[in-house]
C-alpha cells in the first residue's frame, strides 16, 4: 500500500506523548471538530456490548468513548506507532486501558482469523488510502450481519470546495490540492461515496455534514495568527447538518451504512480478504 506520511515534526509522529496529546486535544476543541464528533457519536449509537473497531484511531478519543459506553471489545488500529503510543497514554489517563487493544498495521487487521465486529469506524481515513474500494470491501466482510460502518471524509460537493478548491486548483494551478491535509489522495462526493459503499455490499442510510458555511479564513499578517475563525457560523451545522439536503453539502460528510445480508459472491472468500494488502 502506498500512503503519504506526515512530516516528522507532525504531532502524529511525535515521540513526545504529552505534547502530542495536547496538540490533538487543541484540534478537537475547535468548533469544526466538536460538531463533527457530536454527529459521529450520534450515529454510532449505543455501543454497550458491541465489538468496536476504530481503524485509523489516531489519539484514541473514540476508543475511550466506546469504553465508557461499555463496548464488549475495543480495537484501535493505526499505521503509526507513535500515535498509538499517544492513544495508549490517553486511555491510561482515562482509566480504560485494560479494555482496549492496539494494533500497528498498514494492512487491514488480519489478527485472529474469523473475528468480526458490530461497529467499524473509519474517521478521516479513506482519503489517505490508495485502494479505498479494497478497504471498504474488506471492512464490509469484517462486519457482522446488520453490522454498521461509519465513514467520515471531505466532500467536493460543498461550498468550501467551490471557493477554496477553485482558488487552489484553478487560480494557483495546484491540481494535487486535496484539502487541508497534504497526505490526502482524493476528494469524495456523496454520490461516488454511496456507490463505493454499495459496491462493498453496504447500504448507506444516514448522512451528516459539517462546515456547511466556511468559517475559517486566513488572518491578516498584522494579527499574528494564521487563521481567523467566525465560529458562530457553525450554528448552521448544528441546525442543518442532519437535514436533507444540507446533510450532503458540508465540507465534511459522515455516512452510516449497514451490511446488506446477501450471499457472498461466487468465488469470493471473505477470510482471504482479511489479509489483503491495502
Amino acid at each position: 500500500m502506498k500512503r503519504k506520511r506526515y512530516p516528522e515534526d507532525h504531532w502524529i509522529r511525535s515521540e513526545h506523548i504529552e505534547k502530542a496529546l495536547q496538540t490533538y486535544t487543541d484540534q478537537q476543541s475547535k468548533a469544526y471538530s466538536i460538531i463533527k464528533n457530536i454527529f459521529i457519536r450520534e450515529l454510532l449509537g449505543d455501543l454497550k456490548g458491541k465489538r468496536f473497531l476504530d481503524y485509523g484511531c489516531g489519539a484514541g478519543m473514540f476508543l475511550v468513548y466506546a469504553a465508557r459506553l461499555g463496548a464488549a471489545r475495543i480495537v484501535g488500529v493505526d499505521a503509526e506507532k507513535t500515535v498509538l503510543s499517544t492513544a495508549r497514554y490517553l486511555t491510561e489517563k482515562e482509566g480504560v486501558q485494560d479494555k482496549c487493544e492496539f494494533v500497528v498495521s498498514e494492512r487491514w487487521p488480519a489478527f485472529l482469523p474469523g473475528t468480526s465486529f458490530d461497529v467499524i469506524l473509519l474517521k478521516d481515513v479513506i482519503e489517505h488510502i490508495e485502494d479505498d474500494q479494497g478497504l471498504l470491501n474488506v471492512a464490509a466482510q469484517s462486519l457482522e450481519p446488520e453490522g454498521v460502518l461509519m465513514v467520515s471524509t471531505q466532500n467536493a460537493f460543498s461550498l468550501n470546495y467551490l471557493i477554496e478548491g477553485m482558488y487552489h486548483r484553478i487560480v494557483r494551478c495546484q491540481k494535487d490540492w486535496y484539502g487541508w491535509d497534504a497526505t490526502h489522495l482524493r476528494f469524495y462526493t456523496p454520490r461516488n461515496l454511496k456507490k463505493k459503499l454499495q459496491k462493498a455490499g453496504l447500504k448507506p442510510f444516514a448522512w451528516r455534514s459539517t462546515y456547511i458555511i466556511p468559517h475559517k479564513f486566513p488572518a491578516l499578517p498584522s494579527s499574528g495568527k494564521q487563521f481567523h475563525r467566525i465560529e458562530f457560523l457553525t450554528r448552521v451545522d448544528t441546525l442543518l447538518g442532519s437535514v436533507f439536503p444540507w446533510s450532503y453539502l458540508g465540507w465534511n460528510i459522515i455516512v452510516k451504512a449497514t451490511k446488506e445480508t446477501k450471499p457472498t459472491s461466487a468465488g469470493q472468500n471473505p477470510r482471504r480478504l482479511l489479509g489483503r494488502d491495502l
